[in-house]
């Protein structure tokens, strides 16, 4: 029964991304075709009698683009909703492009869901006018509803998750100054109110955790490093990154949770050929003290370890790789097949080669702005346990 269930999920998310892509390809062809094949015929004017003029239309560089968004799961049934992103390159002096600073974006969508889960959110990625200053971070609210096995590699079986719902409000900020080069230094501020928590079933000492599981509010801040020497930001050909974070979390009013993380992101890209790039990622994640359930490092994501049910595995430390090929298949279509692996383990001592876990996938990817490199991708991931997972997102994991 529980194997025609999954079976019957999966054909549904299938034809659920074969539509996504029929309407993506669509609107690539009529809206970009000719921006992106054409890169000598100068961007027309926007003005209306260009916006209802469909050879002028097709031949614009839009810096925002609406996204629809839907996905399928059984923990929130049909999801539905609109982001809307806004991009741009600040200048050092106006219409002079090669002063111009890489890429920048804002972000937001509003998502609903069959199960009446609403999620707001924003995010933002800001190089100011000669890169002297980057801004990252985001921000939302969300009532939302997630997994939950447990905490450690032993977990329930599969199909006897906790069911966990609850609110959110958060807000994660850093703000960086230029130093050096392509050095940066600042600080990192993070927030995170989770309450109104409920559970689909009693919490037994399966569950192995007791730290943050009725609700929590976190608050940290600390000092952070960057190094941004990508070439595009949205999907990087050459060069490399690296952000240290470190955050120290008070105890705020009746939440007594006081704790340390650490986050480490080393990225290197290699170009191949023309179009075609290698790149990979080592990414940790590490905390100690009294560390909120929420809050705690968890495997599987859009991004990272893709293929796992984000916080199908949590502990108090991760680290992850992962390494991806991509490359041009025809113009604006470009493919990527990638790999990764990780650890999770209460600290980084601990981790074991038995508890190794992997997951492997491929994708498509549709140029949307050729200027500063953006995709959107549609993957899809197997992991090394329980199944594998489709992701519909712009821009690349990494």
């Amino acid at each position: 029964m529980l194997a025609n269930m999954k079976e019957k999920q999966l054909l549904l998310q299938i034809k659920i991304m074969a539509c996504l892509l029929m309407c993506l390809l669509a609107s690539i062809i009529s809206v970009y075709a000719h921006e992106l094949t054409d890169t000598t015929r100068p961007e027309p004017r926007k003005t209306l009698r260009n916006f209802m003029n469909p050879d002028s239309l097709s031949a614009i560089n839009f810096s925002i683009i609406p996204i629809p968004i839907l996905t399928s799961s059984p923990e929130t049934g049909l999801r539905f909703g609109l982001a809307l992103d806004y991009f741009f390159n600040a200048k050092e002096n106006e219409g002079k492009e090669k002063n111009e600073a890489r890429g920048s974006f804002i972000f937001g969508q509003v998502t609903y869901s069959t199960m009446r889960q609403l999620d707001l959110s924003a995010a933002w990625q800001v190089f100011t006018k000669g890169e002297k200053w980057v801004l990252r971070g985001r921000a939302g609210y969300s009532s939302f509803a997630e997994r939950a096995w447990g905490v450690g590699m032993q977990t329930v079986p599969e199909d006897d998750y906790w069911d966990w719902n609850y609110e959110r409000t958060y807000w994660d900020s850093r703000i960086f100054k230029l130093l050096k080069g392509s050095w940066y230094a600042g600080l990192s501020v993070n927030y995170s109110n989770t309450y109104r928590v409920r559970y689909s079933k009693p919490i037994t000492p399966a569950f192995n955790y007791s730290d943050g599981v009725n609700g929590s509010l976190a608050f940290g801040f600390g000092p952070a490093v960057l190094l941004e020497k990508r070439d595009y930001p949205f999907s990087a050909r050459k060069g490399t990154y690296f952000e240290a974070v470190y955050h120290n979390y008070l105890p705020m009013g009746v939440s007594p949770f006081a704790y340390q993380e650490w986050i480490l992101d080393f990225r290197k890209f290699y170009p191949i050929a023309t179009e075609n790039a290698f790149g990979y990622q080592l990414f940790t994640h590490i905390t100690d003290g009294d560390v909120p359930l929420r809050e705690l490092p968890r495997i599987g994501s859009a991004n990272l370890m893709r293929g796992y049910f984000g916080g199908r595995f949590r502990n108090k430390t991760m680290s992850a790789a992962q390494a991806e090929y991509r490359f041009q298949i025809w113009k604006w279509i470009h493919a990527s097949v990638f790999t990764a692996g990780a650890f999770s383990a209460p600290t980084v001592a601990e981790y074991s080669t038995q508890d190794f876990l992997w997951t492997g996938g491929a994708g498509l990817r549709f140029m949307v702005n050729k200027k500063n490199r953006m995709f959107i991708r549609v993957d899809y991931a197997r992991n090394s346990t329980f199944g594998g997972a489709f992701y519909f997102r712009l821009n690349d994991a990494f």
